[in-house]
């Protein structure tokens, strides 16, 4: 973005109204109808790649994903000892626990 010079003149000429190649002119009924037909297309592919991505439950990810499963078991897992220990230090009990997930 530094190197657009934002007070330069744009040096294409004007498109609007008379200097637009399209005016006056029109569309036929075919052209119209293959655009249309290549929305409808389009549209069909679009919602046919949301449904795809969509309707998968967490433990259908996981059941897909073993790694990422092992993953987030390892994180909770740290997340919750990190809590705990935090909590044994600041009530300094006499001993603490070795391991507490067994």
């Amino acid at each position: 973005m530094d190197n657009i010079n934002v007070k330069q003149t744009n040096n294409r000429p004007d498109r609007r109204g008379v200097n637009n190649p399209m005016w006056g002119r029109h569309h036929s009924a075919i052209t119209r109808q293959k655009q249309s037909d290549a929305a409808i297309r389009r549209n069909q592919q679009y919602k046919k790649a949301l449904d795809s991505q969509h309707h998968l439950t967490m433990d259908e990810f996981l059941s897909n994903n073993p790694t990422v499963e092992e993953y987030i078991k390892t994180l909770v897992k740290e997340q919750i000892d990190k809590f705990i220990w935090t909590e044994c230090k600041q009530t300094k009990p006499k001993q603490l626990p070795l391991n507490i997930w067994l």
